[in-house]
């Protein structure tokens, strides 16, 4: 009997992939739960879409035969029949709104659905929350290791799909490289990351079980430079910092996005290098799924990303 999914933050990056790469891959019913009109919106970047860009992937998407539910996604009176013939919930919420999805694990269990995968698609924060740094990415961290204990009260099946580091948020130059530059990280750009997650869903490894992937590349930063200052024909401006100089960095950063990438840079230079498993699920279980390759990535992806950014950054006075 074919599996139903329904997305929840679907008009976000890796949530319209996601309903993409499902229609795509016809293996599951495919649903999308969108919020009624006149709630609070968030996004990781700080730009969400237009009300006619999203009517846009509605009409798309029910095109390709999706289910499109409007719920007050606050309320569980409203949750639990818009849930219901749901078997697997997925939450692409963006970081700024991980406690939105509090209430959907509750309605979820209500609803019969079998299980939740929660908005996990950074580092493995499981271990994060343990990190000797308390930043605000930490705090964040704890967060959502704490939801994943709420989605096992709830009875509740889980897949983690931690997925490393979205590239597009680290390229605005001087671009900060933790150490050396040398070591490997997993890079998963937001429209990988939702690409990667309906193939992690069929594959039976990954019920109750953490997939830490790398739905890009895994490399180092001075490899993933070198492919971007090979394309704009160019040196990329870089600051090498250890991990004192990005904690010290940190400190003296005011709170804001600013402050939580370089939380995520304190986390990353303090994880040891080869976390157990860190990236390698896809490659033992999806040898045959394939990320954005990099010298597309970066003229489509990343570089219209950074152009925004710092658009929007003059536009602060940043």
């Amino acid at each position: 009997m074919t599996k139903t999914v329904t997305v929840f933050g679907a008009t976000g990056t890796a949530g319209a992939a996601c309903v993409d790469e499902l229609i795509r891959q016809q293996t599951f019913d495919v649903r999308v739960l969108v919020r009624k009109g006149g709630q609070q919106e968030k996004a990781s970047s700080g730009v969400v879409r237009g009300e006619y860009e999203k009517q846009r992937l509605y009409d798309r998407w029910r095109a390709g035969g999706v289910g499109i539910l409007t719920a007050d996604v606050t309320d569980h009176a409203e949750l639990i029949p818009a849930l219901r013939g749901t078997d697997y919930l997925v939450s692409c919420v963006p970081y700024s709104a991980t406690e939105s999805q509090y209430p959907l694990i509750w309605a979820a269990r209500e609803a019969g659905v079998e299980r939740f995968v929660p908005s996990e698609f950074g580092y493995i924060y499981e271990w994060e929350q343990f990190w000797p740094t308390d930043t605000a990415h930490r705090r964040m961290a704890r967060q959502k290791a704490f939801i994943r204990r709420v989605i096992e009260l709830a009875g509740l099946d889980y897949t983690i799909i931690p997925a490393g580091l979205w590239p597009e948020y680290y390229m605005v130059e001087p671009v900060v490289v933790p150490g050396d530059g040398t070591r490997k990280y997993a890079w998963s750009t937001g429209t990988d990351v939702g690409r990667i997650i309906p193939h992690v869903l069929a594959h039976p490894a990954s019920r109750n079980a953490v997939c830490p992937v790398a739905a890009t590349a895994y490399c180092s930063w001075n490899d993933l430079l070198a492919v971007r200052e090979g394309l704009l024909g160019r040196k990329v401006e870089r600051v090498y910092l250890d991990v004192d100089q990005l904690r010290a960095s940190y400190a003296q950063t005011p709170e804001g996005p600013g402050q939580t990438l370089l939380g995520i840079a304190v986390a990353g230079a303090e994880s040891p290098e080869g976390m157990p498993l860190w990236a390698n699920w896809n490659g033992a279980f999806l040898p045959g799924f394939r990320g954005t390759p990099l010298d597309e990535l970066f003229p489509r992806v990343i570089e219209p990303f950074v152009a925004a950014t710092l658009a929007a950054m003059t536009a602060a006075g940043a």
